[in-house]
This record gives C-alpha cells, sequence and structure tokens, in this order.
C-alpha cells in the first residue's frame, strides 16, 4: 500500500512557484527549490519529477491561481470598458508594490525559455490567448453597453491589449516606478477613446 504523502501539494508548488517567480528558472537550483518547499531530493523527485516538470506544473499551478484572479475582472465586472481600465490599474498597483518588482511569471518564462523551449511556448501562447479572448470579450460587452464606440477589429484591439499588458508587467520587473507605469497604462487605454 502506498504512504500517503506527508506534504501539502498546493503548499509546495506555492513556494517553487515564488522562487521560480523570483529568480526563473535557469538561476534556481535544485537546492534552493528544496529549501523553499521544505521537501528533500528524493521526495521532490517522486512527486514532481525533474526540475523541468515541477516547473511546468509551477506554471500550470500560477495559471489557476495568479492569473486567473489577475484577470477575473474581465469577466466579473459587466462594464467592459471599466473591466479594462481596472485590470491595468490593477496591474500598476500590483507591480509597484513592496516587493512586488517580479513581473509575470508566464511573461517572465515566456522570455527566459520560450525561444529555445517549445513546452514553455506552448504554455505561455496558450495564456496569452486566453487572456487575449478575455480582453476581446469585454471589448464586445463595452460596445454593446455603449462605454465604448464600435470597436473595428476586436481581435486587433484584443492583441493589442494583451502586449500591452505584458509590456507593464516586463516594465514592473524592471523596477520602473508607478509614475512610469501609470503613464505608459494611460496611453495605452487611449486606444479606448
Amino acid at each position: 500500500m502506498a504512504r500517503p504523502r506527508a506534504f501539502d501539494e498546493e503548499s509546495v508548488l506555492d513556494n517553487a512557484m515564488n522562487i521560480f517567480w523570483s529568480k526563473g528558472f535557469e538561476a534556481t537550483s535544485i537546492q534552493e527549490l528544496v529549501a523553499e518547499t521544505g521537501l528533500n531530493r528524493a521526495s521532490m523527485y517522486a512527486s514532481f519529477g525533474d526540475k523541468k516538470a515541477l516547473f511546468l506544473r509551477v506554471l500550470d499551478h500560477y495559471t489557476r491561481k495568479i492569473s486567473q484572479q489577475r484577470f477575473a475582472i474581465l469577466t466579473d465586472v459587466p462594464d467592459g470598458r471599466a473591466a479594462i481600465t481596472q485590470t491595468f490599474r490593477d496591474a500598476v498597483r500590483n507591480g509597484c508594490g513592496p516587493g512586488r518588482h517580479k513581473g509575470c511569471l508566464m511573461v517572465n518564462s515566456g522570455m527566459e525559455l520560450a525561444p529555445h523551449d517549445p513546452e514553455t511556448a506552448a504554455i505561455a501562447q496558450a495564456s496569452f490567448r486566453r487572456i487575449e479572448a478575455l480582453f476581446a470579450d469585454a471589448l464586445k460587452r463595452g460596445v454593446a453597453a455603449g462605454t465604448l464606440s464600435p470597436v473595428k477589429n476586436t481581435r486587433q484591439m484584443a492583441r493589442f491589449l494583451t502586449g500591452s499588458i505584458q509590456a507593464v508587467h516586463l516594465m514592473a520587473r524592471r523596477g520602473a516606478g508607478e509614475d512610469t507605469l501609470s503613464d505608459y497604462v494611460d496611453m495605452a487605454l487611449s486606444i479606448l477613446d
């Protein structure tokens, strides 16, 4: 009979996510993962596989836990324009708080690994397509509600907004201040006028 796991998987994934998010995949060592998660090497390998397998699980965990939370406003707020505006304002606030200059794990990982790792590239692309679809739906709701002028090409605008939110996260990662991010967001949101 197999022994039950003596650890909380959610907590392990949270801790691994935090170190990958802060340091990136390549710069994170197995020893740091062991120290951060509280697992020994044997338990980590038995439960999650190698470092890459754990990282891919972390990306899925990040999508379900952080990314869905960050973009929930795009579905939860009925007014599409208000939803888009709040999503960007929250990105500025979240990117500038103390200890928050980590950006977005998906954007960071896409920049670090996607050029040479097809698995990470596919995960990042799927994530960005989901976000694009959320922006497109919010745009359509804004037009239907009359808070946005009719959009000539919803797909193009949704792609622009998706790229712009990624830029906010990259700028936050490099340490841009709130005033810089707010200026960028004001300019990006001017497309809605």
